[in-house]
């Protein structure tokens, strides 16, 4: 199960990506350093189960958001978990691509790239792609219709909602256009993009360059995210875990801020 192969720019996208992520991981350091001051630290701080389950319930399943509305908690999972698997998705065959050559890999790429194992990548993209595309059209949904009276409809959280769809849209059309250049064995694990191929299949000669056109577009947005990161709201998602984990290891015992109950509010008419 072998997709078709076609040209990718990789010395020009490495050198943008590193330039990229080292403005972001700038940008975090100094951003970090001014959200520390208000952290205050003492010698009793420390790191319990107790502390690791207020972390897990308050980040990776957001219990506090739940309590106050399940339409926005649900929207929330569906963007924060659908980004999250991607990124570790993109992270892990990034990894593998570097195990290879070093020969570390135990034949991990092989499996995952054109073995079994590539149904479960096919699978994972699409499945956590529909996800965050569900998210970001409720989103915008809430935000553009519903417009509830306490959002706040700013250009920063348009823009970025924007900005979100058009790097999913354009993964799944990438997808799509791979898909019709690839064995039909492939296409069925992709059960998402596959609908896109008969819309986006093409036996031309220059099927080649409109993938590396999709690609270019797809993985240069991506870079994108990057640099944009640090001046989004999804700044908040990457440093608010680590402000609630440093939180609760100082006080762990907070109850009517962590554990063990909240009280769940009803919207009222």
């Amino acid at each position: 199960m072998i997709e078709a192969a076609y040209y990718k720019p990789w010395i020009l996208f490495w050198i943008c990506a590193v330039l990229a992520h080292g403005y972001m991981d700038y940008s975090f350091w100094k951003k970090w350093k001014s959200w520390k001051r208000g952290v205050q630290q003492t010698s009793e701080s420390s790191w319990t189960f107790r502390t690791a389950r207020i972390w897990l319930m308050e980040v990776l399943i957001q219990r506090q958001l739940l309590g106050l509305s399940f339409s926005r908690w649900m929207i929330h999972m569906l963007i924060f978990w659908g980004f999250l698997c991607l990124a570790a998705l993109s992270m892990f065959l990034f990894i593998l691509s570097l195990a290879q050559p070093a020969g570390v890999d135990a034949g991990l790429r092989d499996f995952f790239l054109r073995g079994n194992g590539h149904a479960l990548v096919k699978v994972w993209g699409d499945f956590f792609g529909l996800c965050l595309l569900s998210g970001l059209i409720a989103a915008c949904a809430r935000r553009f219709i519903a417009r509830p009276h306490q959002l706040l409809n700013d250009q920063g959280d348009r823009a970025l909602l924007i900005f979100l769809l058009w790097l999913v849209f354009s993964g799944f059309i990438l997808e799509g256009l791979r898909l019709g250049r690839a064995h039909p064995d492939i296409a069925r694990y992709s059960f998402v993009a596959r609908f896109l191929v008969p819309f986006l299949a093409s036996g031309a000669s220059d099927a080649g360059q409109w993938l590396t056109a999709a690609w270019i577009i797809h993985s240069f947005s991506g870079i994108g995210l990057l640099v944009y990161l640090p001046r989004s709201k999804l700044m908040h998602s990457l440093l608010g875990p680590v402000v609630i984990a440093l939180n609760a290891a100082e006080e762990p015992d907070r109850k009517d801020i962590y554990w063990p109950r909240i009280k769940y509010h009803r919207p009222t008419k």
